[in-house]
């Protein structure tokens, strides 16, 4: 991909879709460009993250085994980010991610995202909104489990 194709990649994003040309472009020069192999990690359990990842092509699925011995496993595709909640609360990534496909992510270092959160509105509001559209489904998931027939 070109300059110009990541930025339109970006544009296409919720993420990034209202973010100011000079910003978008600012992310797309600073990311770092990586390709990751079916299977390959991503981001490992307990690790201190240096950026965010967004996925540009594929899917990452995150897994995490449970006390049972089974594993919780979900999928991100296309247009997500992951280890924006580990940035935002300073703890490590509590699980790993893995790409499932083939995977083209952008790689946002850790002062350049909280630059945009500081210095981009709608950057911000966008990152809530997808950090509230995640806890409204996990809590979905949370109730379900716990359901009683």
């Amino acid at each position: 991909m070109s300059l110009e194709n990541d930025i339109g990649c970006l544009r296409c994003m919720p993420l990034f879709q209202d973010m100011p040309a000079s910003r978008l472009k600012l992310v797309a020069l600073m990311g770092e460009r990586l390709q990751f192999e079916p299977g390959a990690v991503l981001i490992s359990p307990q690790e201190k993250l240096a950026g965010v990842y967004v996925i540009m092509e594929g899917e990452v699925e995150i897994s995490q085994p449970r006390e049972d011995g089974e594993e919780r496993r979900f999928v991100k595709d296309t247009g997500s980010i992951t280890g924006d909640v580990a940035l935002l609360s300073g703890k490590p990534f509590i699980a790993t991610v893995s790409a499932k496909s083939q995977v083209l992510a952008l790689r946002i270092p850790k002062d350049l995202f909280f630059e945009l959160l500081q210095t981009v509105p709608e950057f911000s509001l966008a990152v809530c909104r997808d950090l509230a559209d995640r806890v409204h489904r996990l809590a979905s998931v949370l109730l379900r489990e716990h359901e009683t027939v």
